[in-house]
């Protein structure tokens, strides 16, 4: 649902003008899921006509100010910087949800795991590995390294420990 106000400075209110804006600008409605505030203020200053658009939406703000000699050429100017700033805003959004996903895919389910609380020791590279050698229950082992102030993973490949220092993007 969008909800518009309308401010006019310097002219006239006219519903003509609020029906071309809200007609044009009421198409931006499908990229959004909650509900839309647009607040839209119309200025005449000397010789140019002014429209500012501010749309609120699914925590987004988007901004357009645009200027000409003929009031309709700027709500059509307006509505088309809008829409470039909503396409933009679409694809961001496009990025971020496919950057979340995750695929299950075999026999592999979300209920199949199992969640294990570990006591983080910390030791030296030296002192892990020793602990490993002796204690190992498991195929790894979680300790905070006091070498590198991290927390790191040890296991073994080829019966040889491995310790896996983690770099943080």
């Amino acid at each position: 649902m969008m909800e518009f106000n309308f401010t006019f400075k310097g002219l006239d209110p006219s519903e003509a003008i609020k029906q071309y804006a809200e007609k044009k600008i009421s198409k931006f409605e499908k990229y959004f899921e909650g509900p839309v505030n647009v607040q839209i203020v119309f200025k005449r200053e000397k010789f140019r006509e002014i429209v500012e658009i501010v749309l609120k939406g699914d925590g987004e703000v988007l901004v357009v100010k645009e200027e000409t000699s003929d009031i309709y050429e700027a709500i059509d100017l307006a509505y088309e910087t809008l829409e470039k700033q909503v396409k933009k805003l679409k694809e961001k959004r496009k990025e971020f949800r496919k950057g979340r996903t995750v695929e299950i895919s075999g026999e592999a389910s979300v209920s199949n795991y199992e969640i294990k609380k570990v006591e983080i020791n910390h030791l030296s590279t030296a002192e892990a590995i020793n602990w490993f050698k002796k204690n190992h229950e498991e195929d790894f082992f979680v300790f905070y390294n006091t070498d590198y102030d991290k927390i790191c993973v040890l296991y073994l490949k080829d019966d040889k420990p491995v310790v896996l220092v983690p770099e943080f993007a």
